[in-house]
């Protein structure tokens, strides 16, 4: 009976700390670490390390940027566009989102 009862709980535990992973963004970058809410329950960008990012990450994690931008966050991002700040940086980020193509470019063989 005590065996049951500590394997439900472990059980329980782990079920807690998987849905808490599922439905968090961790953002860290070179200053702090931020935690956000996730759109919906996903294992993708779970944690994402921003110190080393560039314009082009930005395009390669839109869920993330776009989280960011919802929330009021975007100066954990400021590093990535030095020049931005505020409204701008947000709108800046947008951009990128958006010209960055959502489909593969299709290959011919011939």
């Amino acid at each position: 009976m005590k065996k049951l009862f500590r394997l439900i709980v472990l059980v329980l535990l782990l079920g807690g700390w998987t849905v808490a992973a599922l439905s968090l963004h961790v953002i860290r970058d070179d200053k702090r670490i931020v935690v956000i809410p996730k759109q919906r329950l996903d294992y993708h960008d779970t944690y994402v390390d921003t110190s080393k990012w560039t314009l082009d990450d930005v395009g390669k994690h839109p869920a993330v940027v776009m989280r960011l931008i919802e929330t009021g966050k975007t100066d954990v991002l400021a590093h990535v566009d030095p020049k931005s700040s505020g409204d701008a940086l947000a709108t800046d980020l947008q951009s990128v989102i958006q010209s960055v193509p959502t489909t593969q470019p299709q290959v011919v063989n011939r």
